[in-house]
């Protein structure tokens, strides 16, 4: 493992196919988390903002064993919120 680039020119393959098959959807505003890291990364990185790419550290992408992206899960969300779509992946392989 190495570190690699997950935005701008020197996307890793891996990254740039994640974002054009999951797009950014926002932010759950309906929540305060969502609400603020929404303000946050419009007003401190709006170049992060614009676009499908990554907006912020702990976006996570949800793939099944063939690789199928079933979801894409942004920084507020915590991986115990995603506990039920991955049972349902489990179930379903």
């Amino acid at each position: 493992m190495e570190k690699i680039k997950v935005v701008g020119q020197s996307m890793h393959p891996l990254f740039r196919y994640l974002t054009e098959e999951a797009p950014f959807q926002g932010y759950d505003l309906d929540t305060q988390e969502g609400q603020w890291m929404d303000t946050f990364v419009k007003e401190k990185h709006p170049e992060l903002y614009r676009g499908d790419g990554i907006k912020w550290n702990f976006t996570k992408f949800l793939i099944d064993r063939s690789g199928n992206i079933h979801g894409r899960y942004e920084t507020t969300v915590a991986p115990m919120e995603m506990e039920s779509a991955i049972q349902i992946l489990l179930k379903d392989s």
